[in-house]
Protein backbone atom coordinates (compact mmCIF):
# COMPACT_ATOMS: atom_id res chain seq x y z
CA UNK A 1 0.00 0.00 0.00
CA UNK A 2 1.31 3.54 -0.73
CA UNK A 3 2.27 5.13 2.27
CA UNK A 4 1.55 8.74 0.35
CA UNK A 5 -1.83 8.42 0.05
CA UNK A 6 -4.18 11.39 2.25
CA UNK A 7 -6.71 10.26 3.99
CA UNK A 8 -10.26 11.29 2.77
CA UNK A 9 -12.15 14.33 4.07
CA UNK A 10 -14.18 13.71 6.77
CA UNK A 11 -17.72 14.86 5.06
CA UNK A 12 -17.10 14.32 1.30
CA UNK A 13 -18.65 11.39 -0.64
CA UNK A 14 -16.74 9.18 -2.33
CA UNK A 15 -16.44 8.92 -6.63
CA UNK A 16 -17.11 5.15 -7.40
CA UNK A 17 -12.94 4.39 -7.66
CA UNK A 18 -12.20 6.69 -4.87
CA UNK A 19 -9.36 8.28 -7.57
CA UNK A 20 -10.45 11.49 -6.68
CA UNK A 21 -9.74 12.01 -3.18
CA UNK A 22 -6.93 13.73 -3.83
CA UNK A 23 -8.66 16.29 -6.41
CA UNK A 24 -11.25 17.05 -3.49
CA UNK A 25 -8.44 17.43 -0.94
CA UNK A 26 -6.15 19.94 -3.35
CA UNK A 27 -9.42 22.07 -3.87
CA UNK A 28 -10.11 22.32 -0.17
CA UNK A 29 -6.33 23.08 0.95
CA UNK A 30 -6.87 27.04 0.20
CA UNK A 31 -10.05 26.71 2.26
CA UNK A 32 -8.75 24.56 5.16
CA UNK A 33 -5.21 26.84 5.24
CA UNK A 34 -7.11 29.87 5.34
CA UNK A 35 -8.88 28.60 8.37
CA UNK A 36 -6.17 27.33 10.59
CA UNK A 37 -4.91 29.42 13.45
CA UNK A 38 -1.12 29.68 13.41
CA UNK A 39 0.89 32.84 13.13
CA UNK A 40 2.33 31.79 9.87
CA UNK A 41 -0.89 31.01 8.44
CA UNK A 42 -3.15 33.64 9.41
CA UNK A 43 -2.58 37.61 10.06
CA UNK A 44 -4.83 38.49 12.68
CA UNK A 45 -6.12 41.81 12.72
CA UNK A 46 -6.58 43.82 15.17
CA UNK A 47 -10.13 45.07 16.20
CA UNK A 48 -11.35 48.81 14.72
CA UNK A 49 -10.01 50.98 17.37
CA UNK A 50 -13.16 53.41 16.25
CA UNK A 51 -14.57 50.70 18.11
CA UNK A 52 -13.05 50.50 21.05
CA UNK A 53 -12.87 54.43 21.83
CA UNK A 54 -16.60 54.16 20.77
CA UNK A 55 -16.63 51.53 23.79
CA UNK A 56 -14.33 53.40 26.09
CA UNK A 57 -16.41 56.72 25.46
CA UNK A 58 -20.02 54.97 26.78
CA UNK A 59 -18.18 53.59 29.34
CA UNK A 60 -17.09 57.24 30.63
CA UNK A 61 -20.16 59.11 30.00
CA UNK A 62 -21.62 56.25 32.24
CA UNK A 63 -19.21 56.71 34.83
CA UNK A 64 -17.85 53.21 34.78
CA UNK A 65 -14.65 53.21 33.46
CA UNK A 66 -11.82 52.04 35.50
CA UNK A 67 -9.06 52.00 32.89
CA UNK A 68 -7.30 54.43 34.86
CA UNK A 69 -6.85 55.58 38.51
CA UNK A 70 -8.15 58.95 37.95
CA UNK A 71 -11.63 57.71 35.91
CA UNK A 72 -11.92 54.65 38.32
CA UNK A 73 -11.44 57.21 41.42
CA UNK A 74 -14.30 59.79 39.70
CA UNK A 75 -16.55 56.54 38.80
CA UNK A 76 -16.05 55.46 42.81
CA UNK A 77 -17.03 58.96 43.84
CA UNK A 78 -20.23 58.71 41.78
CA UNK A 79 -21.09 55.72 42.33
CA UNK A 80 -21.09 56.34 46.29
CA UNK A 81 -23.21 59.50 45.70
CA UNK A 82 -25.65 58.42 43.50
CA UNK A 83 -25.93 54.38 44.44
CA UNK A 84 -25.52 54.84 48.44
CA UNK A 85 -25.93 58.65 49.51
CA UNK A 86 -29.32 60.32 47.92
CA UNK A 87 -30.79 56.73 48.18
CA UNK A 88 -30.60 56.40 52.10
CA UNK A 89 -31.32 60.64 52.05
CA UNK A 90 -34.81 59.70 50.13
CA UNK A 91 -35.55 57.33 52.25
CA UNK A 92 -34.74 59.59 55.78
CA UNK A 93 -36.09 62.54 54.16
CA UNK A 94 -38.49 62.41 51.35
CA UNK A 95 -41.93 61.60 52.91
CA UNK A 96 -45.73 62.21 52.69
CA UNK A 97 -47.14 65.25 54.71
CA UNK A 98 -50.32 63.58 55.28
CA UNK A 99 -50.95 62.06 58.22
CA UNK A 100 -53.84 59.06 56.12
CA UNK A 101 -52.41 56.23 55.80
CA UNK A 102 -53.12 55.92 52.26
CA UNK A 103 -50.67 58.71 51.22
CA UNK A 104 -47.57 56.87 53.15
CA UNK A 105 -45.27 56.29 50.79
CA UNK A 106 -45.22 52.68 51.55
CA UNK A 107 -43.58 50.93 48.99
CA UNK A 108 -40.56 53.27 48.72
CA UNK A 109 -38.42 51.51 51.17
CA UNK A 110 -38.91 48.29 49.07
CA UNK A 111 -37.80 49.93 45.56
CA UNK A 112 -35.21 51.57 46.68
CA UNK A 113 -33.43 48.26 48.72
CA UNK A 114 -34.41 46.09 45.44
CA UNK A 115 -33.35 48.74 42.72
CA UNK A 116 -29.93 49.94 44.81
CA UNK A 117 -29.15 45.88 45.67
CA UNK A 118 -29.05 45.01 42.06
CA UNK A 119 -27.47 48.49 40.48
CA UNK A 120 -24.29 47.94 43.46
CA UNK A 121 -23.89 44.12 42.22
CA UNK A 122 -23.66 45.52 38.34
CA UNK A 123 -21.81 48.56 39.58
CA UNK A 124 -19.05 45.98 41.46
CA UNK A 125 -19.27 43.48 38.74
CA UNK A 126 -18.46 46.03 36.00
CA UNK A 127 -15.74 47.70 38.17
CA UNK A 128 -13.67 44.78 38.94
CA UNK A 129 -13.78 43.14 35.01
CA UNK A 130 -12.83 46.16 33.71
CA UNK A 131 -9.92 47.10 35.94
CA UNK A 132 -8.75 43.16 35.87
CA UNK A 133 -9.52 42.28 32.03
CA UNK A 134 -9.57 45.98 30.63
CA UNK A 135 -11.88 46.80 27.56
CA UNK A 136 -10.44 44.84 25.24
CA UNK A 137 -10.75 41.66 27.68
CA UNK A 138 -13.89 42.43 28.57
CA UNK A 139 -14.95 42.25 25.33
CA UNK A 140 -13.38 39.41 24.32
CA UNK A 141 -11.21 41.30 21.43
CA UNK A 142 -8.01 39.37 21.65
CA UNK A 143 -10.32 36.30 20.80
CA UNK A 144 -11.79 38.03 17.77
CA UNK A 145 -8.29 38.72 15.85
CA UNK A 146 -7.91 35.13 15.65
CA UNK A 147 -11.67 34.70 13.87
CA UNK A 148 -12.44 34.68 10.59
CA UNK A 149 -12.88 37.99 8.75
CA UNK A 150 -16.42 37.47 8.53
CA UNK A 151 -17.09 37.13 12.28
CA UNK A 152 -14.70 40.24 13.25
CA UNK A 153 -17.19 41.89 10.73
CA UNK A 154 -19.76 41.00 12.31
CA UNK A 155 -18.52 41.72 16.02
CA UNK A 156 -17.66 45.14 15.06
CA UNK A 157 -21.21 45.72 13.94
CA UNK A 158 -22.41 44.30 17.15
CA UNK A 159 -20.00 46.56 19.44
CA UNK A 160 -21.04 49.64 17.42
CA UNK A 161 -24.80 48.45 18.28
CA UNK A 162 -24.64 48.23 22.09
CA UNK A 163 -25.03 52.46 22.41
CA UNK A 164 -28.12 51.95 20.22
CA UNK A 165 -29.15 48.86 22.60
CA UNK A 166 -28.46 50.55 25.64
CA UNK A 167 -30.67 53.39 24.68
CA UNK A 168 -33.21 51.65 23.10
CA UNK A 169 -33.77 49.78 26.63
CA UNK A 170 -33.27 52.42 28.48
CA UNK A 171 -35.49 55.03 26.99
CA UNK A 172 -39.13 53.44 27.50
CA UNK A 173 -37.97 52.97 30.93
CA UNK A 174 -37.08 56.44 31.69
CA UNK A 175 -40.45 57.72 30.39
CA UNK A 176 -42.17 55.23 32.34
CA UNK A 177 -40.11 56.77 35.40
CA UNK A 178 -41.45 60.57 34.24
CA UNK A 179 -44.90 59.84 33.85
CA UNK A 180 -44.89 58.20 37.37
CA UNK A 181 -42.72 60.65 39.36
CA UNK A 182 -45.47 63.67 37.46
CA UNK A 183 -48.22 61.37 38.73
CA UNK A 184 -46.94 60.71 42.40
CA UNK A 185 -45.41 64.08 42.92
CA UNK A 186 -49.04 65.86 41.49
CA UNK A 187 -50.89 62.96 44.35
CA UNK A 188 -48.92 63.45 47.46
CA UNK A 189 -47.58 66.84 48.86
CA UNK A 190 -44.24 65.82 50.44
CA UNK A 191 -42.63 67.18 54.36
CA UNK A 192 -40.02 70.30 53.85
CA UNK A 193 -37.17 68.89 53.38
CA UNK A 194 -34.60 69.89 56.77
CA UNK A 195 -32.10 71.98 54.77
CA UNK A 196 -35.66 73.73 53.03
CA UNK A 197 -35.66 77.40 52.65
CA UNK A 198 -39.45 76.75 52.90
CA UNK A 199 -39.83 76.77 49.33
CA UNK A 200 -42.45 74.08 47.95
CA UNK A 201 -40.97 74.47 44.45
CA UNK A 202 -37.58 74.19 45.22
CA UNK A 203 -37.88 71.46 47.95
CA UNK A 204 -39.67 69.20 45.09
CA UNK A 205 -36.56 70.44 42.56
CA UNK A 206 -34.02 69.44 44.15
CA UNK A 207 -35.79 66.07 45.41
CA UNK A 208 -36.48 65.69 41.23
CA UNK A 209 -33.00 65.74 40.42
CA UNK A 210 -31.16 64.23 42.92
CA UNK A 211 -33.21 61.29 42.81
CA UNK A 212 -34.14 61.19 39.48
CA UNK A 213 -29.90 61.15 38.78
CA UNK A 214 -29.42 58.80 41.23
CA UNK A 215 -31.92 56.30 38.84
CA UNK A 216 -30.71 57.25 35.73
CA UNK A 217 -26.95 55.93 37.22
CA UNK A 218 -28.86 52.99 38.58
CA UNK A 219 -30.76 51.98 35.75
CA UNK A 220 -28.00 52.55 33.07
CA UNK A 221 -25.37 50.71 35.33
CA UNK A 222 -27.40 47.80 35.31
CA UNK A 223 -28.92 47.88 31.82
CA UNK A 224 -25.42 48.11 30.23
CA UNK A 225 -24.13 45.12 32.16
CA UNK A 226 -26.46 43.51 30.54
CA UNK A 227 -25.91 44.72 27.25
CA UNK A 228 -22.25 44.03 27.66
CA UNK A 229 -23.40 40.12 28.41
CA UNK A 230 -25.47 40.53 25.11
CA UNK A 231 -22.39 41.70 23.19
CA UNK A 232 -19.61 38.39 24.41
CA UNK A 233 -23.01 36.03 24.12
CA UNK A 234 -23.50 37.50 20.63
CA UNK A 235 -20.12 37.11 19.90
CA UNK A 236 -20.07 33.49 20.82
CA UNK A 237 -23.45 33.22 18.74
CA UNK A 238 -21.30 34.51 15.48
CA UNK A 239 -18.26 31.51 15.81
CA UNK A 240 -21.11 28.95 16.67
CA UNK A 241 -22.87 30.28 13.01
CA UNK A 242 -19.41 30.17 11.62
CA UNK A 243 -18.86 26.37 12.33
CA UNK A 244 -22.35 25.59 11.51
CA UNK A 245 -21.76 26.50 8.20
CA UNK A 246 -17.99 25.21 8.15
CA UNK A 247 -19.48 21.53 8.47
CA UNK A 248 -20.33 21.20 4.71
CA UNK A 249 -16.83 21.87 3.43
CA UNK A 250 -15.42 18.27 4.75
CA UNK A 251 -12.79 18.96 6.70
CA UNK A 252 -10.55 17.02 8.79
CA UNK A 253 -12.70 15.41 12.60
CA UNK A 254 -9.53 16.93 14.38
CA UNK A 255 -10.03 20.45 12.69
CA UNK A 256 -13.77 20.52 13.90
CA UNK A 257 -13.15 18.68 17.18
CA UNK A 258 -10.40 21.55 17.78
CA UNK A 259 -12.55 24.44 17.09
CA UNK A 260 -15.39 23.26 19.07
CA UNK A 261 -13.47 22.73 22.10
CA UNK A 262 -12.27 26.05 21.49
CA UNK A 263 -15.34 27.37 21.75
CA UNK A 264 -16.70 25.38 24.67
CA UNK A 265 -13.16 27.23 26.20
CA UNK A 266 -14.45 29.94 25.56
CA UNK A 267 -17.91 29.95 26.71
CA UNK A 268 -16.21 28.62 29.90
CA UNK A 269 -14.57 31.87 30.44
CA UNK A 270 -17.60 33.58 29.61
CA UNK A 271 -19.59 31.86 31.93
CA UNK A 272 -17.10 32.07 34.85
CA UNK A 273 -17.05 36.16 34.09
CA UNK A 274 -20.03 36.58 34.38
CA UNK A 275 -21.63 33.85 36.83
CA UNK A 276 -21.63 36.13 40.00
CA UNK A 277 -23.58 39.09 37.92
CA UNK A 278 -26.48 37.05 36.46
CA UNK A 279 -26.58 34.73 39.92
CA UNK A 280 -26.65 37.53 42.33
CA UNK A 281 -29.08 39.65 39.95
CA UNK A 282 -31.18 36.81 38.59
CA UNK A 283 -31.76 36.64 42.53
CA UNK A 284 -32.49 40.24 43.70
CA UNK A 285 -34.82 40.60 40.66
CA UNK A 286 -37.24 37.33 41.48
CA UNK A 287 -36.75 38.16 45.36
CA UNK A 288 -38.08 41.99 44.42
CA UNK A 289 -40.54 40.55 42.24
CA UNK A 290 -42.30 38.30 44.95
CA UNK A 291 -41.70 40.73 47.91
CA UNK A 292 -43.06 43.54 45.65
CA UNK A 293 -46.64 41.44 45.22
CA UNK A 294 -46.62 40.72 49.21
CA UNK A 295 -46.44 44.11 49.75
CA UNK A 296 -49.09 44.88 47.30
CA UNK A 297 -51.32 42.25 48.59
CA UNK A 298 -51.17 43.66 52.11
CA UNK A 299 -51.92 47.21 51.28
CA UNK A 300 -54.92 46.19 48.58
CA UNK A 301 -57.47 45.84 51.86
CA UNK A 302 -56.23 49.61 52.48
CA UNK A 303 -57.31 50.83 49.34
CA UNK A 304 -54.17 52.92 48.94
CA UNK A 305 -53.62 55.46 46.02
CA UNK A 306 -52.45 53.81 42.04
CA UNK A 307 -49.80 56.61 41.66
CA UNK A 308 -47.79 54.60 45.24
CA UNK A 309 -47.65 51.15 43.11
CA UNK A 310 -46.00 53.54 40.19
CA UNK A 311 -42.52 52.98 42.00
CA UNK A 312 -43.17 48.91 41.69
CA UNK A 313 -44.11 48.97 38.26
CA UNK A 314 -40.91 50.80 37.27
CA UNK A 315 -39.01 49.00 39.24
CA UNK A 316 -40.20 45.78 37.67
CA UNK A 317 -39.99 46.75 33.82
CA UNK A 318 -36.55 47.56 34.42
CA UNK A 319 -35.41 44.32 36.05
CA UNK A 320 -37.82 42.41 33.50
CA UNK A 321 -36.05 44.44 30.75
CA UNK A 322 -32.52 43.08 31.97
CA UNK A 323 -33.43 39.44 32.46
CA UNK A 324 -35.28 39.16 29.32
CA UNK A 325 -31.60 40.34 27.27
CA UNK A 326 -29.96 38.00 29.27
CA UNK A 327 -31.68 34.90 29.38
CA UNK A 328 -32.61 35.28 25.44
CA UNK A 329 -28.95 35.79 25.15
CA UNK A 330 -27.65 32.77 27.06
CA UNK A 331 -30.38 30.51 25.83
CA UNK A 332 -29.88 31.10 22.27
CA UNK A 333 -26.27 29.33 22.22
CA UNK A 334 -27.72 26.29 23.72
CA UNK A 335 -29.89 26.26 20.60
CA UNK A 336 -27.12 26.93 18.52
CA UNK A 337 -25.69 23.66 20.37
CA UNK A 338 -28.01 21.69 19.42
CA UNK A 339 -28.43 22.83 16.05
CA UNK A 340 -24.66 22.32 15.01
CA UNK A 341 -25.70 18.24 16.48
CA UNK A 342 -28.00 18.02 14.56
CA UNK A 343 -26.60 18.56 11.58
CA UNK A 344 -23.56 16.46 12.16
CA UNK A 345 -25.72 14.22 13.21
CA UNK A 346 -27.42 14.58 9.56
CA UNK A 347 -24.40 14.80 7.70
CA UNK A 348 -22.91 11.67 9.13
CA UNK A 349 -26.04 10.09 8.54
CA UNK A 350 -26.37 11.06 4.91
CA UNK A 351 -23.20 10.44 3.82
CA UNK A 352 -22.75 6.79 5.11
CA UNK A 353 -25.71 5.76 3.53
CA UNK A 354 -25.39 7.35 0.89
CA UNK A 355 -21.91 5.59 0.35
CA UNK A 356 -22.03 2.67 -2.71
CA UNK A 357 -21.16 -1.41 -1.69
CA UNK A 358 -17.99 -2.31 -1.86
CA UNK A 359 -16.75 -5.77 -2.11
CA UNK A 360 -14.53 -7.32 0.84
CA UNK A 361 -11.13 -6.58 -0.36
CA UNK A 362 -10.30 -10.19 1.98
CA UNK A 363 -12.36 -11.58 -1.35
CA UNK A 364 -10.81 -10.16 -4.33
CA UNK A 365 -13.28 -11.30 -7.52
CA UNK A 366 -12.69 -13.20 -10.33
CA UNK A 367 -11.93 -11.91 -13.66
CA UNK A 368 -13.75 -13.37 -16.87
CA UNK A 369 -11.08 -15.58 -17.81
CA UNK A 370 -10.33 -16.83 -14.63
CA UNK A 371 -7.38 -15.05 -13.23
CA UNK A 372 -7.32 -12.95 -10.25
CA UNK A 373 -7.03 -8.67 -10.98
CA UNK A 374 -3.86 -7.53 -11.18
CA UNK A 375 -2.48 -6.35 -7.46
CA UNK A 376 -2.94 -2.88 -8.27
CA UNK A 377 -6.26 -2.81 -8.87
CA UNK A 378 -6.44 -5.02 -5.52
CA UNK A 379 -4.93 -2.49 -4.09
CA UNK A 380 -6.66 0.20 -4.86
CA UNK A 381 -10.36 -1.23 -4.06
CA UNK A 382 -8.44 -2.06 -0.70
CA UNK A 383 -7.27 1.42 -0.14
CA UNK A 384 -10.49 2.84 -0.91
CA UNK A 385 -12.54 0.41 1.46
CA UNK A 386 -10.09 1.74 4.19
CA UNK A 387 -10.35 4.92 3.60
CA UNK A 388 -14.31 4.51 3.75
CA UNK A 389 -13.98 2.85 6.90
CA UNK A 390 -11.77 5.72 8.32
CA UNK A 391 -14.02 8.57 7.23
CA UNK A 392 -17.06 6.72 8.87
CA UNK A 393 -15.30 6.31 12.04
CA UNK A 394 -13.86 9.88 11.97
CA UNK A 395 -17.43 11.15 11.66
CA UNK A 396 -18.59 9.16 14.18
CA UNK A 397 -16.18 10.19 16.73
CA UNK A 398 -17.05 14.02 15.57
CA UNK A 399 -20.53 13.27 15.81
CA UNK A 400 -20.03 11.44 19.64
CA UNK A 401 -17.61 14.26 20.77
CA UNK A 402 -20.55 17.00 20.01
CA UNK A 403 -23.06 15.19 21.08
CA UNK A 404 -21.98 14.59 24.96
CA UNK A 405 -20.63 18.16 24.72
CA UNK A 406 -21.83 20.68 27.13
CA UNK A 407 -21.70 24.21 25.34
CA UNK A 408 -23.82 27.32 26.99
CA UNK A 409 -23.45 29.47 29.43
CA UNK A 410 -24.21 28.36 32.99
CA UNK A 411 -24.76 29.22 36.17
CA UNK A 412 -23.12 27.14 39.01
CA UNK A 413 -24.17 24.87 37.09
CA UNK A 414 -26.99 25.57 35.72
CA UNK A 415 -27.41 25.80 31.58
CA UNK A 416 -29.25 28.90 30.77
CA UNK A 417 -30.99 27.00 28.15
CA UNK A 418 -34.77 27.35 27.04
CA UNK A 419 -35.85 24.37 29.14
CA UNK A 420 -34.42 26.55 32.17
CA UNK A 421 -35.79 29.51 31.41
CA UNK A 422 -39.49 27.94 30.76
CA UNK A 423 -39.09 25.73 34.05
CA UNK A 424 -37.80 29.34 35.86
CA UNK A 425 -40.46 31.06 34.79
CA UNK A 426 -43.18 28.15 35.48
CA UNK A 427 -41.94 28.04 38.99
CA UNK A 428 -41.61 31.68 39.88
CA UNK A 429 -45.88 31.89 38.17
CA UNK A 430 -46.91 28.95 40.58
CA UNK A 431 -45.31 30.47 43.22
CA UNK A 432 -46.85 33.58 42.85
CA UNK A 433 -50.44 31.87 42.62
CA UNK A 434 -49.86 30.76 45.82
CA UNK A 435 -48.58 33.96 47.40
CA UNK A 436 -51.76 36.02 45.79
CA UNK A 437 -54.05 32.47 46.76
CA UNK A 438 -53.11 32.57 50.44
CA UNK A 439 -53.16 36.11 50.68
CA UNK A 440 -56.11 37.72 49.09
CA UNK A 441 -58.36 34.72 50.85
CA UNK A 442 -56.82 35.75 54.06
Amino acid sequence: MSETTTAAPLLLPFSKSGRDVDHINVHLKPTWDAMERGPSTREPSPPSLIRLRSVQKTVRTLQLDHTASSWGFVSYIVGLLLLVVVPVCKVLFVKSQSDLPKRQLVFQPVVIVIGVSRSLVSFVFLSYAIRKHGLRGVLFLDSVAAEVAQVRKDYDTVIEFGSTMLVKLFVPAFLLYVCQLTWLYSQVDLKPLPFSIHNKVADLLIIVVFTGLSWMFQTTTYLYACVLFWKVCKLQELKMRQYYEMLTLGLDAEYYVLEYDRIIRDLGHTSHRFRHFLAFTGMISVSGALISMYEVVNTFHEQYSLCLWGELVVLTVVNLTGAWLCLRSASKIAHLHRRIVKRASFIHAERTLGMLPVSSPAMPKISEDGGEYPSKVLLERLEQYCQRQDACARRAALVNFLSTSVAGISVYGFILDRFFVHTSVGAILTTTWFILGRSLSA
